[in-house]
């Protein structure tokens, strides 16, 4: 196929073509089984693409993308330092929840009712060694 011809029946689907190029494209689309194939082609994978639908990138992608080409790798120890915060921040929030749960739950503000750590009775731990025997 003519790189010429190509360029032209591509060019034909977005700009109106002149008429001396119109009747050189229609000779080569009656001429070419090929050629009608390859516009046919052509025009599905518009339709597709028209089908898609218009799908864009968050906000400054170009600009997150040319830093991290600026800056290839993220040292292993930086990526566990940035999970671990996160981690880290919803640790604690949790800890303190449970923390002024048991404290309110108790009535009384000790490490043991924070915790919720009681010391366990005579009888609780003879209550656990006896199935053991």
């Amino acid at each position: 196929m003519d790189n010429s011809l190509y360029n032209l029946l591509l060019r034909s689907f977005d700009a109106s073509l002149a008429e001396a190029e119109r009747r050189q494209l229609d000779k080569a689309l009656e001429a070419s089984e090929d050629f009608r194939a390859t516009r046919q082609e052509i025009i599905n994978l518009r339709a597709g693409l028209q089908a898609a639908g218009h799908q864009s990138f968050k906000p400054f992608f170009a600009e997150r993308v040319l830093e991290r080409l600026r800056n290839p790798q993220q040292s292993i120890a930086d990526y566990f330092v940035s999970v671990f915060r996160s981690v880290a921040i919803g640790a604690a929030v949790l800890v303190i929840i449970c923390s002024a749960y048991n404290i309110n739950r108790a009535n009384d503000f000790t490490l043991e009712s924070a915790l919720d750590i009681h010391e366990p009775t005579l009888e609780q731990v003879l209550a656990l060694e006896a199935p053991f025997e």
